[in-house]
């Protein structure tokens, strides 16, 4: 009986210890966005963003407003904006170094 405790205890660890999120790895380069007035925007920017992490735009996040006109300055790798908080809704593909228009709006 007490052999099948252990088990189950090492298993648990085990399993713990693998579902434990490792430190993501910073991508070089920085995404900036515009948001606000269109005619007087704003500029924001998530500074070498964490690769595969989900981000909210805190100027958007809980609110009507979005970002618009992503930059991207990351070299190796794209970046993901979505329409809606959290990663949901439309996805648009930013390629590394590129810049897009003001009629890509995003909140993520």
């Amino acid at each position: 009986m007490r052999r099948r405790h252990t088990v189950g205890a090492v298993l648990g660890a085990l399993a713990l210890v693998l579902t434990i999120p490792t430190s993501a790895s910073a991508v070089p380069g920085d995404l900036f966005y515009k948001y606000g007035d269109p005619e007087n925007p704003k500029l924001g920017d998530f500074e070498q963003p964490a690769f595969g992490e989900c981000l909210n735009v805190p100027e958007a996040e809980g609110k009507n407003d979005t970002a618009f006109a992503p930059d991207s300055t990351m070299q190796d790798h794209d970046a993901l904006v979505y329409t809606e908080e959290d990663c949901q809704g439309t996805m648009t593909k930013v390629p590394p170094v590129t810049t897009l228009g003001p009629e890509v709006k995003f909140s993520r």
